[in-house]
């Protein structure tokens, strides 16, 4: 039998996953969590807004209460260079494990897969982008070109992404 894939189920695991997440940082400075980090920063894609923890620190000055907490188990909402400066240095295989768990639920969702279906097949898109770049500062991890002599260091992705004609929604699987 299919297992939806609801909110709570949605959030349990994300809040498992990020609760696992290794201990990076070298120095004394631990006043946020990585997971209230890693959960800052899954809350802000699931809200789609990118002013969202702003306004939950905010929201928790003047009302005394806050979404990120109530909704995600945020403890403390660090800023949004806080979060970079926690999860970068994070390899992206601790989330393969909950990424693909929650495909899974998707895709045993009767609902969810008739949504992609297109004439008895899925069709899939691929979309690019780019989120750093510099001259200067690099990483192990950088896609490094050379322009008229000059080193251009980048973090680009390319993303399958399942679509169906009309359909105003995509689901984008593993990088």
């Amino acid at each position: 039998m299919a297992r939806p894939l609801s909110f709570g189920v949605l959030r349990t695991i994300v809040m498992d996953a990020c609760h696992q997440l290794p201990e990076v940082r070298t120095g004394d400075n631990g006043h946020y969590s990585i997971a209230d980090a890693a959960l800052g920063a899954f809350s802000v894609f699931f809200m789609q807004c990118p002013s969202f923890l702003a306004y939950q620190r905010d929201m928790q000055r003047r009302k005394g209460c806050n979404n990120a907490h109530s909704l995600f188990g945020v403890a403390e909402i660090p800023s949004d260079q806080q979060i970079r400066n926690l999860l970068d240095p994070i390899a992206p295989q601790y989330l393969y494990e909950p990424f693909w768990a929650i495909q899974e639920r998707l895709m045993e969702d009767s609902a969810i897969a008739a949504a992609f279906d297109w004439h008895g097949q899925w069709l899939l898109s691929l979309d690019g982008t780019g989120y750093f770049h510099s001259l200067l500062v690099h990483c192990a991890q950088c896609t490094i070109t050379q322009h008229d002599g000059t080193m251009h260091y980048a973090h680009q992705v390319l993303l399958p992404v399942l679509v169906k004609p009309g359909q105003k929604v995509v689901l984008v699987l593993d990088p």
